[in-house]
Formats: C-alpha cells, sequence, structure tokens
C-alpha cells in the first residue's frame, strides 16, 4: 500500500488570500522577532502547521491577538515586508 505524503508545494490560502510556497512570515513580540514561512498549504512554525494567522500569533503572545495585525510577510522573489492585514484590504 503507498503511503500519501503531504504535498510540501501547496500554497496557504487563507480568507481568499494565496501565500504562495516559501512566503516568509515574521512577528515581533516584546522586542523579539518570531518567523515562519509558507510549506504543505499552513503556516509552518518551529514544526508545526498552522491554518490561520490568529493561532500561530496566539502561541508567541500566550493571549488573544488578531494575526493579520499581527504578522508581517514577505513572498518569494520579494524584497520588503508588507503587513498581511493591508494585503487583506487591498484585496
Amino acid at each position: 500500500m503507498e503511503s500519501i505524503k503531504p504535498d510540501s508545494s501547496l500554497p496557504w490560502i487563507v480568507d481568499d488570500l494565496t501565500f504562495p510556497k516559501g512566503t516568509e512570515f515574521r512577528g515581533k513580540y516584546k522586542g523579539y522577532f518570531y518567523y515562519g514561512e509558507v510549506s504543505s498549504g499552513a503556516l509552518m512554525m518551529n514544526g508545526k502547521k498552522f491554518l490561520s494567522p490568529s493561532a500561530a500569533a496566539m502561541t508567541i503572545t500566550r493571549s488573544s491577538v488578531d494575526g493579520w495585525l499581527f504578522w508581517d510577510c514577505k513572498p518569494p522573489g520579494a524584497s520588503s515586508w508588507i503587513n498581511i492585514h493591508t494585503l487583506k484590504q487591498i484585496k
């Protein structure tokens, strides 16, 4: 029997926004930056898979937070970071 492996090339699609594989995520909390990257159709951070920006942010802050305001992203090939809430607004 053949096992099904997750497709690491899948983009992360959340609230009708598509983040391609390899999109970097960065959030700042209490003076420190935290990083994640899109892989296997989700935001991956420290080996854990997150399906929403807020769920990933809450593991860092340990409290309720709007992940759309917390995270900046940098798609593959981009040179600058942009807040994902901004992307949601211009969509």
